[in-house]
């Protein structure tokens, strides 16, 4: 056991060495004099930035985009695959009949409120008048103009005209009920439509930009579940190469141009040349090749006539890429 531990311990500083070793060489190097010398390295062409689309749903597949099969590009937008989408259909249909009704059902709350409110002016009037009628009927009788019998059947009448002003305001406050109700079961609808919209669009890949297709394989049949990957999309013009570059290399990285932001030339064995930059020198060394990994962003004007994966030669340069 202790054993172990010691080896461990030593490839720990080991590791720590070759750091310590890269940082102190980038910082010796950078305040060097020293004339430049290019050198060659071997890369690996790679997408900078792959997107992944995933199925939103499970379900199985109806329709594949015949053209994005045939080439591999997708253009934004695109509807590269759907699933079966009968079912996603019916319920849309049935939520949009669902809403109609309920804005049926409000529009009848908002017409018996304007009803309601009708009859209270009317039985307010009525009221107003009945009540003319009475105080100008005990004025009589106190007079001796008219008899008991004719008072009494005006005090019913202004007893049933301030009963019928009630029950225009009972009305009219079980339709404001009812327009509140209706109002809340039209969002509701309108949530439950835009839900089942959601649910149908969900069944549909599309591109979100154009780019080339990788892993773009699908079958009418084939049934997926939801988050499982449908294809992965790039752009031709994010391309970059991977490098490796050794340790004792790196000890004259300002002579040799390997400095984030220098330029480089990328050569493809046709020999068409095309201008890049490196956008990152790795500070770990494999313990094991003793090399630190580097990137480099190729120019997007060129970049689009290199394939994936394509072996390529890069010569260093002295100056800064523009």
């Amino acid at each position: 056991m202790l054993e172990l531990l010691e080896e461990l311990k030593v490839m720990d500083n080991l590791k720590n060495y070759w750091l310590a070793l890269i940082f102190s060489v980038l910082s010796t190097a950078a305040l060097s004099g020293n004339n430049f010398e290019s050198v060659s390295l071997a890369g690996t062409v790679f997408a900078s930035n792959q997107t992944g689309l995933s199925y939103q749903t499970g379900g199985c597949v109806s329709k594949v985009s015949s053209q994005s099969l045939e080439t591999g590009k997708a253009t934004r937008g695109q509807v590269l695959i759907e699933l079966d989408d009968r079912n996603a259909v019916l319920a849309l249909k049935t939520a949009k009949a669902r809403l109609l009704d309920l804005e049926a059902s409000l529009q009848d709350s908002e017409f018996a409120i304007e009803v309601a409110q009708a009859d209270i002016g009317r039985v307010k009037e009525e009221f107003q008048f009945v009540e003319r009628e009475f105080e100008r009927t005990k004025v009589l009788f106190q007079r001796g103009l008219v008899n008991e019998t004719t008072l009494e059947s005006a005090e019913r009448r202004k007893l049933e005209a301030t009963f019928s002003v009630q029950r225009a305001k009972e009305a009219l406050r079980r339709s404001l009920s009812l327009n509140s109700r209706a109002l809340i079961a039209v969002d509701i609808g309108k949530l439950e439509l835009e839900a089942r919209q959601i649910d149908l669009d969900e069944l549909i890949v599309r591109a979100p930009h154009n780019g080339i297709l990788l892993d773009f394989e699908p079958n009418i049949g084939d049934c997926v579940s939801q988050g499982s990957l449908a294809a992965k999309i790039y752009k031709p013009q994010e391309k970059s190469v991977e490098t490796f570059i050794f340790v004792e290399q790196l000890v004259n990285a300002q002579k040799i141009g390997v400095i984030v932001g220098n330029a480089v030339n990328v050569i493809r064995t046709n020999g068409q040349i095309c201008t890049g930059m490196f956008s990152l020198v790795g500070t770990e060394a494999d313990l094991e090749s003793q090399n630190v990994k580097a990137t480099i962003v190729l120019d997007p004007s060129c970049s689009p006539s290199i394939f994936l994966n394509e072996a390529v030669k890069i010569e260093t340069l002295s100056e800064k890429f523009e």
